[in-house]
C-alpha cells in the first residue's frame, strides 16, 4: 500500500561520532536532517558541521526497488587528507591537501557503479618526496569520477595548477592490479615545472640536471603517466612551445619548438625534438638508457648550421681558422649511438650550398677507429676514403677522383688552384709487425695545394704511386714547399724485418729558413720552452723501423747566412746501424766531407775540413759574426773524429787543425783588442801602435796549429805578425763552454824588426834586442780577460814560435823591464 513519512531532525551543540573501518572517527558538532519517504523511495536533505569540514549540505534520493539513487553535495572547508591517504595509490611521492571546497553530483545504479561530477577548489597543495616539498596555490579542478567493483576513474575537464593548467585529463586506478594510468592536456610554466622536477627527482638522478642553468617560457601539449607494481612511465607531447633552456658551456639558450618525450624507470625516449640555438636548428630523436650503463641512440632527421654556430664549434675545438667551413651546412644523421664504455657509431651526411655532399660511417672506441666510408661527391669529384686503426695497425683506402675546386667550395675563405687526385690505392701496415705491410693499386695527382690544410705553403706538383702487394713504387713525387722544389723517386718494398726503402731526392736548392714556421713576435709573447729529450732517447731508436738507402742531392742547402753548396749525401739504414756519407759539402768556402755512423752503442764520425786561398772575411761572417772582422786569404786543413753518446761528442772530439791567413786587415777581434788595450802592451807599442777601429791595421800572417783533446782545443802554435806588433801564443780553449787559458808573448816590430829582418848580420853587430811583454788570457774567449805575466812566462816555446814564424834569431829577445803594474803575477797561472 502507498504510504508517506515526513521527518525533520535538528541537533545543535551536540557531539556525535561515526566510525568506519580504516578511517578515523568522524565527529559532528551540528546536524540537521529532513527526510521524506514513500513506497517508492527516500528523499533526504541534510546539513552538518564536523571535524572534516566546516559546512556540508546534502540532498539525495534513493529508489527502494533497485537501490539506485542520486545525490547533490556541497562542502566548505573540506579536509580531504584522510581520504587521499586511503584511496590514492601508494608510491614514494606523497600529496598533502590541507583544505578544499567541493561541489558534487553523485549517481549510482545500486549495484556496482558510482558516478560523480565535481567542482573542487584547493587553496594550496603540496607534493612531497624524500623531504622535498613542491607547493601549488590556487588549484581549481572540474571533472567527473566513476567507481566500479575493480576500478576508479577520474576525468578532468579543466584544472588550474598555479601558473600551469591541465585539461581533458583522465586518471584510472585498478584495485585488482594496483596499477594507475592517466593522461591530460597541459599548458606548462617551465620555471614552476623545473623547480618541481629538481625537488622531486630522486637524489641519485639530480646530478643530471646540474648542467641546466635556467629555463624560461611556456609549453602546451599532452601528457600521460602509468604506474605499476614494478615499473612506471610518463610521456609528454609538446605541440607548441616558447621554451628556452640555458645549458652550461653553451653560447646561448637552446629553444624547443616541439618534442615527444617518454620517461620510464630505465630510459628516456625523445622523438622529433625541434631544437634551435644561435643560427642552427635541428629535428632530432634519441633514446637514453640509464639502467646498468648509460647508452644513447639517436638520429637527426634534418639540421641546418649557420655561421655563428660554426664559429663557436671552431672556438671550442681549437680548430685552425683557415679550415673554417662555409655556412650554411645541411646535416642529417640516420644513426648516432654512444655508450658509457665510450663506443661511438655515426652515420651522417652533410651538404653545402653550391658545394659537394659528404657522407660518413664510422665506429670509434678507445684504441680503435673504423671509418667504414667517407665520401665526397659533386659535379666533378666522386671520392671515397676508408680508414681503420687498431693499436698500431693502420689500414686505409682511397678510390675515385677528387678535385680541389670541390674542397674550395666547402671552405669559408681558402682559395685553391686547380688540382686533382685520382686512383684506387689500398695500404695496410702494423708498426708492431713492420714486415707485414701491403699495398695495392695506384694514385695520381697534379697541382695539389695543401696550404689550406697544413697552414704551410706546401704543394704537390705531381705524384704518381703504384703498389702491387709487396712494394710501393714512387714513380714521381714532386713537392714544392715555400717555393723550394724537391723530387722523389724510389721504391718501398716489404722486407722480413719491415719496410725497405730505395729512394733518390733531388732539388735545385733548399732555403731552410723558408721551410720553418714564422716566428711569433707579438708583444708579451714568450716562445714555448723546448723540452730536453729524455736521456735514453737514443736507445729507443733501435731496431730501426725502416731499412734501405736514401740519396739526397741539392745544388745548395742554405740556413740563415750559411749555405752548403753543393750538397750530396747518402743515408744507409740497417736494423742496428745507420750510416751517413756526406760526399759533397762546401760550407762557407770550406770543403767538409764527413761520415757519420749510429748504432745502439752510440755515434761515431769523421770530417775533413779543407780550404785554399779563401777570403776569410766572407767565411767568418758566414760562420759567426761575433767579435771578429778580419780580411785576407786563408788556408785550412783539419782531420777530425769523435764517438760516443750525443752528449759526449764534443768532449770526445779528436784530431788536428792547421790554418794560415795572409795579407789582410784587422778591424774587429776581441782577443787581440783586449791584449793591445792593456797598459803594459800599449806603453810598449807607443802612441803609434796599432788600433782596432773601422780603418783597422794591416797584418802579414796569422798562423794556428793545434789539436782537440778531452773537450779542449790545444793551441800548439799560434802567431800574429804585422809590421807593428807580433804575438805568439800557446794554451787551450774549451769547446764545451768557450773558457780559455792562453799564454801570449807580445813584441813591437815597428823598428827593430825591420832592421833585423832586412839585414840580420847587422842586427847582431849592432846588438839589437827585442823587448817583449808576456800576458795571460782567460775566461770566455769571445771577450776574454787579459792580465800581465812575469818574466818567467817568456818560455822557450813562445820564443820558438816567434823565431819560426817571424824568421827571427832566438837571442834577439831581451828580458822585459820591471813591470810596475799592480797585481802582476810572476809567471803562468
Amino acid at each position: 500500500r502507498a504510504f508517506a513519512v515526513d521527518t525533520e531532525l535538528e541537533i545543535d551543540d551536540a557531539t556525535a561520532e561515526v566510525r568506519a573501518p580504516d578511517l578515523p572517527a568522524m565527529r559532528l558538532s551540528r546536524l540537521s536532517i529532513r527526510a521524506q519517504t514513500d513506497s517508492r523511495g527516500l528523499d533526504v536533505e541534510a546539513a552538518t558541521a564536523g571535524n572534516f569540514w566546516d559546512k556540508l549540505k546534502l540532498s539525495a534520493r534513493i529508489e527502494f526497488d533497485d537501490l539506485s539513487g542520486r545525490a547533490s553535495l556541497e562542502v566548505a572547508d573540506l579536509k580531504p587528507q584522510v581520504w587521499l591517504d586511503r584511496f590514492v595509490p601508494r608510491t614514494d611521492i606523497g600529496i598533502a591537501v590541507p583544505a578544499a571546497s567541493l561541489r558534487a553530483q553523485v549517481r549510482t545504479d545500486g549495484k556496482t557503479s558510482l558516478d560523480c561530477s565535481f567542482d573542487t577548489n584547493v587553496a594550496s597543495m603540496e607534493i612531497l618526496r624524500a623531504g622535498q616539498r613542491v607547493r601549488l596555490n590556487g588549484i581549481a579542478i572540474k571533472g567527473e569520477a566513476a567507481a566500479g567493483a575493480d576500478e576508479i576513474t577520474l576525468r578532468l575537464s579543466d584544472t588550474q595548477l598555479g601558473a600551469s593548467r591541465l585539461s581533458g585529463g583522465e586518471l584510472r586506478y585498478s584495485q585488482k592490479t594496483d596499477e594507475a594510468s592517466g593522461s591530460a592536456g597541459f599548458e606548462l610554466d617551465l620555471v614552476q615545472a623545473m623547480d618541481a622536477v629538481r625537488r622531486l627527482l630522486p637524489q641519485e638522478d639530480r646530478a643530471a640536471l646540474e648542467l641546466i642553468q635556467s629555463v624560461a617560457g611556456r609549453v602546451r601539449g599532452n601528457s600521460k603517466i602509468s604506474i605499476g607494481r614494478k615499473d612506471w612511465s610518463a610521456g609528454i607531447d609538446i605541440l607548441t612551445s616558447t621554451a628556452s633552456v640555458q645549458v652550461r658551456n653553451l653560447p646561448g639558450p637552446a629553444s624547443l619548438a616541439g618534442v615527444s618525450v617518454t620517461v620510464s624507470g630505465n630510459a628516456i625516449k625523445i622523438d622529433r625534438a625541434a631544437l634551435s640555438m644561435l643560427d642552427a636548428d635541428a629535428v632530432a630523436s634519441a633514446t637514453i638508457a640509464y639502467g646498468k650503463q648509460l647508452q644513447v641512440e639517436g638520429a637527426i632527421a634534418e639540421a641546418r648550421v649557420g655561421e655563428k654556430f660554426l664559429a663557436w664549434i671552431w672556438q671550442i675545438a681549437g680548430a685552425p681558422p683557415h679550415l673554417a667551413l662555409k655556412a650554411p651546412i645541411r646535416i642529417a644523421a640516420p644513426r648516432l649511438a654512444w655508450s658509457a664504455k665510450q663506443a661511438l657509431d655515426v652515420e651522417a651526411t652533410a651538404g653545402f650550398d653550391a658545394g659537394p655532399a659528404l657522407s660518413i660511417e664510422l665506429h670509434w672506441t678507445p684504441g680503435s677507429l673504423d671509418i667504414r666510408r667517407a665520401a665526397l661527391k659533386d659535379g666533378r669529384s666522386d671520392a671515397t676514403i676508408a680508414l681503420r686503426t687498431k693499436g698500431r695497425a693502420v689500414e686505409g683506402r682511397f678510390s675515385g677522383s677528387l678535385y680541389s675546386s670541390s674542397i674550395e667550395s666547402m671552405l669559408k675563405s681558402a682559395k685553391l688552384p686547380s688540382g686533382s687526385a685520382s686512383g684506387d690505392l689500398r695500404l695496410a701496415f702494423d708498426r708492431d709487425k713492420p714486415g707485414r705491410g701491403t699495398g695495392q693499386g695506384n694514385l695520381n695527382g697534379e697541382d695539389i695545394d695543401l696550404t689550406w690544410l697544413l697552414a704551410r705553403p706546401v704543394k704537390i706538383a705531381r705524384v704518381d704511386l703504384a703498389a702491387d702487394g709487396a712494394s710501393l713504387r714512387i714513380r714521381e713525387a714532386s713537392v714544392i714547399w715555400a717555393e723550394q722544389r724537391a723530387t722523389l723517386h724510389g721504391e718501398v718494398r716489404r722486407g722480413t724485418a719491415g719496410p725497405v726503402i730505395d729512394a733518390q731526392i733531388d732539388s735545385p736548392g733548399i732555403v731552410v729558413d723558408a721551410l720553418l714556421p714564422p716566428e711569433d713576435k707579438s708583444p708579451g709573447k714568450t716562445p714555448p720552452a723546448r723540452e730536453a729529450p729524455p736521456g735514453d732517447w737514443e736507445s729507443r731508436l733501435w731496431p730501426l723501423p725502416v731499412t734501405g738507402r736514401i740519396a739526397v742531392r741539392s745544388d745548395f742547402v742554405k740556413y740563415g747566412a750559411r749555405d752548403i753548396s753543393p750538397f750530396a749525401a747518402t743515408l744507409a739504414l740497417e736494423a742496428q746501424r745507420a750510416h751517413l756519407d756526406l760526399s759533397q759539402a762546401r760550407l762557407c768556402g770550406i770543403s767538409m766531407p764527413l761520415t757519420l755512423e749510429a748504432t745502439p752503442k752510440g755515434l761515431s764520425g769523421t770530417i775533413q775540413l779543407s780550404a785554399q786561398k779563401q777570403p776569410l772575411e766572407k767565411t767568418v761572417k758566414c760562420l759567426s759574426n761575433e767579435g771578429v772582422l778580419i780580411t785576407g786569404d786563408f788556408d785550412l786543413k783539419a782531420d777530425l773524429s769523435t764517438r760516443g753518446k750525443t752528449s759526449e761528442l764534443a768532449r770526445n772530439l779528436a784530431g788536428t787543425v792547421s790554418a794560415e791567413v795572409r795579407d789582410g786587415q784587422v778591424r774587429k777581434f776581441a782577443l787581440l783588442g783586449n791584449i793591445l788595450s792593456m797598459k803594459s802592451v800599449s806603453d810598449l807599442l807607443g802612441k803609434s801602435g796599432p788600433k782596432l777601429d773601422e780603418a783597422g791595421f794591416p797584418y802579414r800572417r796569422i798562423l794556428l796549429n793545434g789539436h782537440f783533446q778531452e773537450g779542449r782545443f790545444v793551441v800548439e802554435e799560434s802567431a800574429f805578425h804585422s809590421s807593428a806588433v807580433g804575438l805568439a801564443a800557446t794554451g787551450w780553449i774549451s769547446v764545451l763552454d768557450f773558457q780559455s787559458r792562453l799564454s801570449v808573448l807580445v813584441a813591437p816590430l815597428s823598428r827593430l824588426d825591420q832592421i833585423v829582418r832586412s839585414v840580420p848580420i847587422i842586427g847582431y853587430v849592432l846588438g839589437g834586442t827585442l823587448t817583449s811583454v808576456p800576458v795571460g788570457v782567460s775566461g770566455d774567449i769571445r771577450d776574454p780577460r787579459v792580465v800581465p805575466l812575469g818574466p818567467a812566462a817568456i818560455t822557450s816555446e813562445l820564443k820558438g814560435i816567434f823565431t819560426r814564424t817571424l824568421k827571427l834569431p832566438e837571442n834577439i829577445f831581451a828580458p822585459p823591464k820591471a813591470n810596475t803594474e799592480a797585481g802582476v803575477p810572476s809567471g803562468p797561472q
